[in-house]
């Protein structure tokens, strides 16, 4: 009983500190009354020191993993409590709590399972996720940032939310929770079709006691221990065995009724996959840029343990999960009543009482580390893309399964030859000496706004675009050159072809433009020209009829009939971009001081759109601009009443297109009694 009357003891304590009371004084308190557990608290971060959190509850498991043991189960702080609902077990009792992050581990495990590998690259960027719903599903990171590229390792260390949730799209929602049920979790049956992608956070309910023991089967490498579940309540896909809650039944003259001698065991993963996972969720290196230094999941002397953290929206729940393979435990922390917390996250408010409840138990036990089994191989990969390196590449060693080691050679580390006095391209004419080699960092489309937000110290380079014209003519300088439209530009309307027609036994010019790339039909523009042109006005192209890719073509013809040509390809669009704001929906209501923002989202259509402004009520100024997908944008919540929203497209003819105006109401948020 001592593990479970220290857990208890320490949980109490940790609640008194986040209920505002003196931190050194409930732990000496604590300790006095016999608690030698609240010795191993950590302290509180300053933001926590003397700040009530309103928080009246917790819940805490331990598991021996070898042996499928429950070690101790505290349901809830007091057991006579009527004000916490304190004879309702927390751990086990009605439809569970939401675990937020700590689910993830099944995500990304199931990814594993399916060939991906721990250095597979996600973009944590802004991304709104499409669903069947029809609105937009757009998660945001715990801290209100993005990150940029990350390897599976790192976002699962870091628990951001956004790599999850695309891990989750990934793998599919129905193979997760299955994953899930073969674990242990024997919850999220309200039917596979049911569950969105608010999953891999924790938008389904789970019992506490299922999450440490699907984490003990990390813990056995693989391998889950316990008592067979009855035949009456065996499930297919779900697990075939359960905790062990009582080792030994006697009567009352002592004779032995029952005893748990043996514990069944399952094979439920690789040794292989569950290695993977605890290497990534004991990585403390990993987890430094988002909890920062000493935190609460690691564990006194280096012993090697692996954990996960949970928050709810609106800080009702806070998780830690975590083990040794010796120990799991898992704590949760929050209201019976489903309250909110004030802003206490599983790190801050779970992690602490896991944290001490493991240094306790752990006290003299030797530091075993995570067995690493055979089938495993080494490869050095691209520390962003997580890709073959390549030499411009900073790199980093990671496992992997065979055959799912990266096969492709990084993209984003690109090497572009520029002029080092002109910081330009450099073409067959720049002097070889004046030319470097000089490597870039080229991100998808879709990370242009996160890098746009970056600080300018941090921001990458991007590669020049245009090049060196120092030496030798100019494309633009020939005899026979088109100088506008440039090359693959795109335009609208009538445009004015300028350029150079001149030079050599000059007779006359003629300007004929073509459909595609190799227009099989051509098509004079005007008549033919016997003046000489220099850098100025060809003619006059009227395309308002004309739609899609075009070749155009500028032809200097000799008195000897000898034939000079230029030609450029460029797309006329003359469509406007047709826009709709598909979220939010009219009349949609938002509560001051309960909702955070409202969610924006436009739908665009068009070959190419150069931007997308966001607009409210009579502001003339935009409050968000997005140059690429997703057309998203969080208008953070100001001022009651009527606000109306509404977006202009412009592509890159210049075309503009007004969307269809939104009004949403912001009313006061009324907090439940």
């Amino acid at each position: 009983m001592d593990l479970q009357e220290q857990a208890q003891c320490v949980a109490r304590a940790q609640i008194r500190r986040l209920s505002g009371e003196d931190e050194a004084t409930v732990i000496q308190q604590a300790i006095d009354e016999g608690c030698v557990a609240a010795q191993f608290l950590p302290p509180l971060t300053s933001y926590h020191v003397g700040r009530e959190h309103n928080v009246s509850n917790a819940s805490v498991v331990a598991i021996r993993p070898p042996t499928g043991e429950i070690l101790a189960m505290v349901g809830s702080l007091d057991y006579w409590d009527e004000s916490i609902d304190g004879q309702f077990n927390v751990a086990v009792d009605g439809p569970g709590r939401q675990p937020g992050s700590s689910f993830k581990p099944f995500t990304y495990l199931t990814l594993l399972s399916q060939g991906y590998n721990v250095a597979h690259m996600f973009l944590d960027v802004r991304t709104a996720f499409q669903q069947p719903s029809g609105a937009p599903y757009v998660p945001e990171n715990y801290d209100r940032k993005y990150h940029g590229p990350q390897r599976m390792r790192l976002a699962l260390a870091r628990s951001y939310n956004i790599p999850a949730v695309a891990a989750l799209q990934l793998a599919g929602v129905d193979n997760v929770i299955r994953t899930a049920h073969r674990m242990g979790i024997n919850t999220l049956n309200r039917g596979l079709d049911y569950y969105g992608l608010s999953l891999t956070l924790g938008g389904g309910e789970v019992h506490l006691l299922d999450m440490v023991y699907a984490f003990s089967v990390f813990a056995n490498s693989g391998r889950m221990y316990g008592a067979p579940v009855p035949a009456e309540r065996l499930r297919v896909g779900y697990r075939e065995l359960d905790p062990v809650v009582i080792l030994r039944v006697e009567d009352r003259d002592g004779r032995i009724l029952y005893e748990y001698t043996r514990p069944e065991g399952r094979d439920i993963l690789s040794p292989q996959l569950a290695y993977l996972m605890n290497s990534m969720l004991s990585d403390r290196q990993a987890r430094w840029a988002a909890m920062g230094l000493n935190n609460a999941l690691e564990l006194s002397n280096d012993r090697p343990a692996a954990a996960k953290t949970g928050t709810t929206n609106d800080f009702r729940d806070a998780w830690t999960v975590g083990y040794t393979p010796q120990l799991a435990v898992g704590v949760w922390v929050g209201n019976s009543d489903n309250s909110e917390m004030e802003n206490l996250p599983g790190l801050h408010g779970a992690a602490p009482i896991w944290h001490a409840v493991m240094e306790y138990a752990l006290q003299g036990e030797e530091i075993v580390p995570f067995s690493r089994p055979d089938g495993l191989v080494e490869r050095a990969v691209c520390a962003v893309s997580g890709k073959l390196p390549t030499d411009h590449c900073p790199t980093v060693t990671e496992i992997f399964i065979p055959g799912t080691e990266p096969t492709e050679q990084c993209s984003i580390h690109q090497t572009f030859l520029v002029n080092r006095e002109t910081g330009r391209l450099c073409t067959v004419q720049t002097p070889p000496e004046l030319c470097e080699e000089r490597v870039y960092e080229v991100y998808p489309p879709e990370a242009a706004d996160w890098i746009a937000s970056l600080p300018e110290d941090r921001r990458p380079a991007t590669p020049p675009t245009e090049y060196d014209t120092m030496y030798g003519p100019a494309l633009t300088d020939a005899d026979v050159a088109i100088s506008y439209p440039p090359p693959y530009s795109y335009i609208r309307g009538t445009v004015p072809i300028t350029g150079n027609a001149k030079g050599g036994d000059f007779n006359f010019y003629r300007v004929v433009f073509g459909q595609g790339l190799n227009p099989t039909e051509w098509i004079q523009i005007g008549p033919d020209h016997g003046n000489q042109v220099d850098h100025n006005i060809l003619e006059f192209w009227d395309t308002s009829r004309l739609d899609g890719l075009y070749s155009l073509r500028l032809s200097v013809v000799d008195h000897s009939m000898a034939l000079r040509e230029a030609t450029i390809q460029v797309t006329v669009d003359n469509i406007s971009p047709t826009v709709e704001l598909t979220y939010p929906t009219e009349g949609a209501v938002y509560e001051l001081g309960y909702d955070e923002w409202v969610n924006v989202n436009a739908e665009v259509q068009d070959y190419s759109i150069a931007r997308v402004e966001f607009y409210v009520d009579d502001n003339p100024e935009p409050f968000a601009v997005r140059t690429v997908t997703p057309f998203n944008v969080n208008w953070t919540l100001s001022g009651l009443g009527k606000h109306t929203f509404y977006v202009i497209a412009i592509d890159e003819a210049g075309n503009r297109t007004k969307s269809e105006p939104v009004s949403v109401q912001v009313v006061p948020y009324e907090k439940p009694e």
